[in-house]
């Protein structure tokens, strides 16, 4: 999926700045906090999945307040009341009559504000972390959930994080388990182009004054309060949140494992907004989906090295895989990995694998490089922006055993393609290294003649009849394309046996 265009809604004689990510499903209004600049969030690959994970069952619109990111600047911060507003009039821009509000820290205030005052434009409500009651009061009371030596300790800690604005250091206070170096230098880049150091503080110092707790009880829809078990905030405090309104409930986030990027530690939250979007609760196997897998591979690449030496091999390595990106990418496919001199990306339908695999094959020559490509179509498990499962193993040994040149083909794929216009030689049975029985394998033929899809780009025909058949059978009836595939391998074991 490419990063969607940026639209704009007046708002009091300033441009509010907003993206759409899919097309249907459940309407869902996601606003941003401060440091989530909505461009540059696509640069990371778990945080790019997340947003096509969104469009799989909705169409979400994301925005930040006014003067941040891609908005026009501001001289102020707008109020409560002027944010609730503005979700609004991001709401009827994009045409959402009703839509599930998600909120992050301090913009969950003025979505509180939305579901009180507007019910019926409010499906339901995802909070996560919520900054609700003011931190910093002119009397003596402190917020709830709060004792008054941690209170001073969070209130300091915040303003230490933004005296150091585009440090990337706003981790450390939101969820320390995501603390790590490769996050903060994300997170820094997002700051810095988010907002000044000036205007930061300004947003920090409304934040620590903000009320709208007595709107809690207001709230009817169905609400999700969601607090990081690494938080510095207590749990008593998204706790208070949660009891005040009548139909919320507390779900607590493990920490992220050691290493995680920002994207793989939000998995979870997308979860529990697809389940309050949708009222659908997501399987445990809901990633699991069926898709063709091709594996590229540098043969002769160590000779290669010895022979032109290290500099120039590894700009024609840079320059092979870029071609590589750009041919998937055409083809209607996602290059997931890049690893040592080999590459792995996924596709909807086989014959697009396939075809992009002739193609990658034959820039590789005029390059001087030889490749070899193996395609395989099974079901496979997402897990964040990688892809796991038996079929990417055995899409990896397939590769693995074509020749310079080749590109090798299981029998699933050879039989799924049928009418496509590709020929195949067989190379008869092969033992696969770790994966059981002998597997038929089937050469891409070099036929004279073969049409190419050219009279427009390839991205726009790179679902054939023959994919998109594919594709449609796995999105209505995946149980009936399991089947075929089971076929075909039941076919596999019982030559295997003769």
């Amino acid at each position: 999926m490419d990063p969607p265009g940026t639209r704009y809604v007046e708002r009091d004689g300033h441009a509010l700045a907003y993206q759409v990510v899919g097309e249907r499903g459940a309407d869902v209004a996601l606003f941003l906090e401060i440091g989530l600049h909505p461009d540059l969030m696509w640069t990371d690959p778990h945080i790019h999945y997340l947003f096509e994970r969104t469009a799989t069952f909705s169409r979400t619109v994301y925005f930040q307040r006014h003067g941040l990111g891609l908005s026009d600047p501001v001289d102020h911060v707008p109020t409560l009341e002027q944010q609730a507003d503005d979700v609004l009039a991001v709401m009827d821009a994009v045409g959402m009559q009703r839509a599930a509000l998600v909120g992050i820290g301090s913009t969950c205030g003025p979505l509180v504000l939305v579901a009180a005052r507007a019910p019926e434009r409010v499906t339901g409500l995802v909070l996560q972390q919520p900054f609700i009651e003011g931190m910093l009061r002119d009397g003596p009371d402190i917020p709830h959930g709060w004792d008054p030596d941690a209170l001073a300790r969070y209130v300091e800690g915040w303003r230490a994080v933004y005296d150091n604005w585009g440090s990337g250091q706003i981790m450390s206070m939101w969820d320390p388990s995501q603390d790590s170096p490769f996050n903060r230098r994300l997170l820094a880049l997002l700051e810095r182009c988010s907002a000044p150091p000036a205007t930061a503080r300004a947003y920090l110092e409304w934040l620590l004054r903000i009320d709208c707790s007595d709107a809690l009880p207001s709230v009817q829809c169905t609400t999700r309060v969601l607090h990081a078990e690494a938080s510095s905030m207590p749990e008593a405090v998204s706790r208070y949140v949660t009891d005040s309104i009548p139909h919320a409930t507390l779900h607590t986030l493990a920490a992220a494992a050691p290493g995680s990027s920002l994207g793989e530690a939000w998995i979870p939250i997308i979860d529990h907004i697809e389940e309050v979007a949708t009222g659908v609760h997501r399987p445990v196997d809901a990633d699991r989906h069926l898709a063709s897998v091709l594996f590229t591979d540098i043969a002769g690449s160590t000779e290669m090295l010895a022979r032109i030496g290290d500099g120039p091999y590894r700009d024609l390595r840079a320059t092979h895989e870029r071609q590589v990106r750009n041919e998937v990418e055409l083809a209607g496919g996602r290059l997931v990995n890049v690893a040592g001199d080999g590459t792995l990306s996924v596709f909807d339908g086989p014959a697009a694998a396939v075809r992009c695999a002739r193609i990658v094959c034959r820039q590789a020559e005029e390059l001087g490089l030889t490749v070899r490509a193996g395609v395989h179509t099974g079901e496979i498990e997402g897990i964040g922006a990688d892809v796991t499962g038996m079929t990417v193993h055995v899409g990896a040994r397939i590769g693995a055993a074509a020749g310079p040149g080749e590109v090798l083909v299981s029998r699933t794929v050879r039989d799924l393609v049928v009418g496509s216009g590709l020929s195949f030689v067989d190379r008869g049975d092969h033992e696969l290294k770790g994966v059981p029985g002998r597997w038929r394998l089937y050469a891409l033929a070099t036929t004279e003649g073969e049409s190419e899809p050219s009279a427009e780009p390839r991205k726009q025909l790179s679902l054939n009849m023959i994919d998109r058949a594919v594709l449609q059978t796995a999105r209505r009836a995946p149980h009936i394309l399991r089947a075929a595939v089971g076929m075909a391998n039941a076919r596999q074991r019982r030559r295997t046996r003769q």
